[in-house]
């Protein structure tokens, strides 16, 4: 995933600590101070989708018959998920811009 900046291509890897602490849409570019909006690919949120739909049915599944099975089938849904998303971005999405400069709302 290309993290540079649309406007000044500086690197954004390396963000400010409350910035990667706290998930926004919108951030600072870290050199030239212009506001960037993060850009989400229909893919990233098609497969948190799924995955959040899988554990939540295997969970409800699981309850109702009491299977621990099923239980431990979301807990490895949930793990592969996690993973899921970083694979994405370095196969699928490695040329996808991750940030796009905001439009100002006048």
């Amino acid at each position: 995933m290309d993290h540079r900046c649309p406007l000044c291509r500086a690197e954004q890897k390396k963000q400010k600590f409350g910035q990667s602490l706290v998930a926004r849409m919108n951030v600072e570019c870290v050199h030239c101070g212009k506001l960037l909006r993060l850009n989400v690919h229909r893919m990233e949120t098609v497969v948190v989708f799924l995955n959040f739909s899988a554990i939540v049915l295997l969970a409800i599944l699981a309850y109702k018959i009491q299977s621990r099975e099923l239980a431990l089938a979301a807990v490895f849904v949930a793990l592969a998920g996690s993973a899921a998303l970083p694979l994405l971005e370095r196969t699928y999405l490695r040329s996808w811009p991750r940030y796009v400069a905001a439009e100002t709302l006048i």
